[in-house]
Formats: structure tokens, sequence, C-alpha cells
């Protein structure tokens, strides 16, 4: 099984994925891991520089493993397993 990744909003407009799946390695990876390989698509770009933040004022980024913010996880730290689903919502806009 593998990590699938889901893509939401602007990410998904400039990037053109919807989803995409990981390999879990040894089946877990850390979650600031997977935003910086994430970082190396085109459009993604933002969550490279996300996941080499340190988080000091918060992210405006909406990030669930599995439907669970992961702001109630570990954050960046948190643990993805094989077989878990991480939704990432870029911040929107509207008016």
């Amino acid at each position: 099984m593998a990590i699938k990744i889901k893509i939401f909003g602007l990410l998904r407009l400039n990037s053109g994925l919807k989803e995409l799946e990981l390999e879990a390695g040894k089946g877990t990876r850390r979650l600031g891991d997977i935003l910086y390989e994430l970082g190396s698509y085109k459009g993604l770009e933002p969550l490279k520089e996300l996941a080499s933040s340190n988080m000091k004022n918060g992210s405006p980024f909406i990030i669930m493993v599995d439907g669970t913010n992961w702001m109630q996880l570990k954050g960046l730290d948190s643990v993805v397993k094989d077989g878990q689903v991480v939704s990432i919502f870029p911040p929107s806009a509207g008016g």
C-alpha cells in the first residue's frame, strides 16, 4: 500500500494534480518529509517551504491526516502510516 495524497484549491489548479500516492517506506513517514517531497512537483512548491519552516506563526494551510487536523496531531512531526490519506487545503480567498 501507499500513502494517498489529495490536493485541493489553488494547489490543484496550479499543479494539475488531484491526488497521488507516495510510498510509505518502512510503513510510516513524517508529515514534514512528505510535504518536502511534494514541494518538488510543479505548482506545489509552497509545500517545500512549509516543510522547511519552524511553524512559529502557525500555518495558513489546513492539512488533514485521515480527517484529523495536523495541528491536533504533532504538526510537521506527525507520523503518517501506510494506507492513510493526507488532504491538503491551501489558504483561500474570496469575497
